[in-house]
């Protein structure tokens, strides 16, 4: 039987010392948020993962831009609700440049704050994210991506995935001292900053001084 998904802590605020946490990534190794301190900042995008075509948009958008992103000593970690084996899977021989790791029963979504928007939005999200697919010749790869998740998944965890793709999205710039310096939360097909802007984000906030 599944475990239920935690209820969504206090998320942590600008100034705050980031949670950490480590988790495998696509591309095999663990990933772990303390190893970037002193080294790089980070942004911690919680997104909806492979099978939302708004995430994979937004997805490609941090992948043009990545080298900007690393030009501001910045890495990005994409944190995704999918089974880690399906991620592999969906990407196959073409990984993203930064690490994508997932968190199938969205704990680390409940550490950072982040809950879900009910029935309704679950719906609503589900009809705009299938129309867009279908809409914007996006097709294929929607029922790709929801084949390798949903169908590796036993009954109980179709309907516990289902139930969860309201969620809300969340991006949060890390410093190199592991502070918070910027936190954005958004509904689950709301738009994200893209790779270039984030670059700008991190190159303002991570300079300035910490609120005391």
């Amino acid at each position: 039987m599944h475990a239920t998904v935690p209820q969504a802590s206090e998320r942590p605020s600008i100034g705050e010392r980031a949670p950490l946490f480590s988790l495998p990534s696509v591309r095999g190794p663990m990933v772990d948020l303390a190893s970037y301190r002193q080294r790089r900042n980070v942004i911690v995008w919680f997104s909806r993962g492979f099978t939302c075509p708004f995430c994979r948009v937004y997805t490609d958008g941090i992948r043009t831009n990545y080298e900007a992103l690393r030009s501001a000593e910045t890495e990005v970690i994409q944190v995704a609700p999918n089974l880690l084996e399906s991620a592999r899977r969906y990407f196959g021989g073409s990984p993203l440049p930064y690490p994508f790791v997932c968190d199938p029963d969205k704990r680390l979504y409940a550490v950072y704050g982040l809950g879900d928007r009910g029935v309704l939005e679950a719906t609503r999200s589900a009809v705009v994210s299938f129309a867009h697919a279908f809409t914007h010749g996006d097709s294929v790869n929607q029922t790709r991506g929801a084949f390798f998740d949903v169908m590796n998944r036993n009954f109980v965890r179709r309907l516990h995935h289902h139930a969860m793709t309201a969620h809300e999205q969340g991006m949060f710039l890390v410093d190199k001292q592991g502070v918070i310096r910027s936190v954005s939360v958004v509904g689950p097909i709301d738009p994200v900053p893209s790779g270039a802007e984030l670059a700008d984000l991190a190159r303002t906030r991570c300079t300035e001084t910490v609120p005391a």
